[in-house]
This record gives C-alpha cells, sequence and structure tokens, in this order.
C-alpha cells in the first residue's frame, strides 16, 4: 500500500519546498535542447528565456509522491533519486538521474507525482511546462513535439532500467547498473571508466530490488577479481568487457 494523495499533501509545509522556490532564473530553449541532445526540429525563439530555473541542495526536496502536477523537471546539473514510499514507511528507490534527464513523466497523465524526487547533490533544474496553454501558445514551434520525445525517451529509459534491475542473479544486476552508469557519464562527455556513485549502497540495493549486502559483496567480488577498483563511491574500471561478461 502506498502514501495516498492526502497524506502526501503535507508537501505544503514543508521547509525544503518553500525554500526551494526561493532561488529561480530563467533558462533558454537552446539550453534545453541541448541538455536533451533533442536533434528534431524547432522554430521557437531559441535564446529567449522561457523556462524556470531553480536549485534544490542536497537532501531536499524536489516533489513529493501525491503533490500536484506542475510540470517536468530536466536536471540540469546534479543527481537526483526518485522513490515511492509505502505506507509503513518503507522505501523503494525507482530511478537515479543526472544531467538531462527528466522528472516527473508520470504526472502528466495522472494529474499528480507518483513518486517523491530528492537532489543526491546540490541540483539545478528546469522546470518544463506541460499543459494546454503551453501547447497553445507553442502550437506550430516544435515545443509540443520537443515535449512528447522527451515523455517518450522517458518510457524507452525505464524499459531499460526493468531490464537492469530483473537480471535472473542479483550479483550480474550490480554489474549492468555499473555499466549503465559508466554509459550514462561517457554520454555527459566524462570518462566511462573512473567516477563517483553519488547514491549510498542501500539505494543501489534498493533500486536493483537486492539486499545491501549483495551489493557490497558484488562489487568486492568484481574488485577482488580486479575488474574494478571500489574505494567508498569511487568506482574504476579496469575492463568494460569483463564487466559484461561477468556471471556473479
Amino acid at each position: 500500500m502506498f502514501v495516498n494523495n492526502s497524506q502526501a499533501q503535507v508537501f505544503h509545509a514543508n521547509s525544503e519546498v518553500r525554500e526551494f522556490d526561493l532561488h529561480c532564473e530563467w533558462s533558454t530553449l537552446n539550453e534545453v535542447v541541448q541538455l536533451l541532445q533533442y536533434h528534431g526540429p524547432c522554430s521557437a525563439e531559441m535564446h529567449k528565456p522561457i523556462f524556470r530555473r531553480r536549485r534544490v541542495r542536497a537532501g531536499q526536496t524536489l516533489f513529493l509522491m501525491g503533490q500536484a502536477f506542475s510540470g517536468l523537471y530536466l536536471i540540469r546539473h546534479g543527481n537526483m533519486k526518485t522513490a515511492i514510499t509505502h505506507a509503513e514507511g518503507s522505501e523503494h528507490v525507482m530511478s537515479f538521474s543526472m544531467q538531462g534527464d527528466v522528472l516527473g513523466a508520470e504526472g502528466v497523465c495522472q494529474q499528480h507525482y507518483g513518486c517523491q524526487c530528492s537532489a543526491l547533490l546540490d541540483c539545478e533544474v528546469i522546470r518544463l511546462p506541460v499543459d494546454d496553454s503551453f501547447f497553445n501558445d507553442h502550437s506550430d514551434d516544435g515545443v509540443g513535439r520537443l515535449l512528447y520525445w522527451t515523455i517518450s525517451r522517458e518510457v524507452s529509459r525505464q524499459q531499460l532500467a526493468y531490464a537492469i534491475t530483473h537480471a535472473a542473479k542479483s550479483e550480474i544486476r550490480v554489474a549492468r547498473f555499473l555499466i549503465e552508469q559508466s554509459e550514462r557519464h561517457a554520454t555527459l562527455g566524462h570518462s566511462a571508466k573512473r567516477f563517483t556513485l553519488p547514491m549510498t549502497r542501500r539505494d543501489i540495493g534498493s533500486y536493483l530490488n537486492v539486499t545491501l549486502e549483495t551489493v557490497s559483496r558484488a562489487l568486492s567480488s568484481l574488485n577482488q577479481l580486479q575488474i574494478i577498483d571500489v574505494a567508498n563511491r569511487e568506482i574504476v574500471i579496469h575492463s568494460l568487457d569483463q564487466l559484461q561478461a561477468y556471471e556473479g
């Protein structure tokens, strides 16, 4: 059983959300297109500041489960975690997101957010409105197409995440998770073989549907096989081929 909408309305009194709203700047369509790595047509004014940009510090909440939908959020920089909270208080991590990722897509049809999103590191996000007035004002300039494309991309990533988190063997899930992180860093122009994980091992276990002990055991095994080096949250991958072939 999940937390219901009435329980989630506590966000109105949440000091983190109030503080989050104090910091606001603007981003252009050109910046949004670049962050999304979108290559479709857009005839709108690319350099006009039309998207609200906000900051949220590590540990603070962007939106809560059940909160009324107010748009999609594109990560400008930083790392965030989305999770579902059950009525008894337990949490299940749904995703880890970084620069260029979009949050809140499930709210388009539900009209409320289906999970809670919080910052793992200090973040900046760009709000992408998804409402009738926004679409009407930009019906012929490709912005609507951009938003549809963005939502479709998030569905594709969720399908990939499902494949990773439902691998046959628990230890293999950890290896595939590291491969996914490697590929994401490479996409952003960072090193594919050396990076820092912003999330805890407990959060990784929750995301992969395995125990904390399984995550630690898999990382230790990969380290002993000299496929990777692990130092706290620092990961160095020596062989991507061996990591992909790892069978636990």
